[in-house]
């Protein structure tokens, strides 16, 4: 069992290792939201789904060594939490460390992911707006005159109340 719990450890740094990656990533795609720099934004997305891909290629390793471990033990391991209970010592240590570095990391990743949500959304109300105020401006203000005849009037791109 030590060599598996070993190898889950191992599986567990390189997955934490990815996600620092992945954190880095979504604090550059931050700046080149800012920036509007679509094709980095772009460039940085498909990176990040490429370290999403090793991520759960490393996921599978892990739960077939958790299945290992929980058939030479005849135990069932649902989570990393049940594989805790079963460890001791350093090797315990390691993983309750390692599940708390990930879940940092994690928790990271969601408040960046957040930040540049909200910073999307507002570019995307600032071009609706600019894209309603521009198209009100070509819009036609046509009125009736007491004869019966249209009147036109012309809009400065200035004059138009928001």
């Amino acid at each position: 069992m030590n060599q598996a719990v070993n190898n889950v450890i191992e599986i567990l740094e390189k997955e934490h290792n990815i996600l620092k990656e992945i954190l880095e990533l979504c604090n550059s795609k931050t700046k080149f939201i800012v920036e509007n720099n679509i094709s980095a934004l772009i460039e940085q997305s498909s990176i990040e789904k490429q370290k999403a891909e090793e991520i759960n290629k490393l996921e599978d390793l892990r739960q077939g060594s958790i299945a290992k471990i929980s058939k030479e033990k005849s135990v069932e391991i649902s989570s990393l939490d049940d594989l805790v209970e079963l460890c001791e010592g350093e090797q315990k240590q390691k993983l309750i460390d390692m599940k708390n570095s990930i879940s940092k990391v994690i928790n990271e990743i969601k408040r960046v992911n957040d930040l540049n949500l909200r910073l999307i959304q507002s570019s995307l109300e600032y071009i609706d707006f600019m894209t309603n105020l521009i198209s009100s401006y070509f819009t036609d203000d046509t009125t009736y005159q007491k004869d019966g005849q249209n009147k036109i009037t012309k809009k400065n791109l200035f004059d138009v109340k928001l």
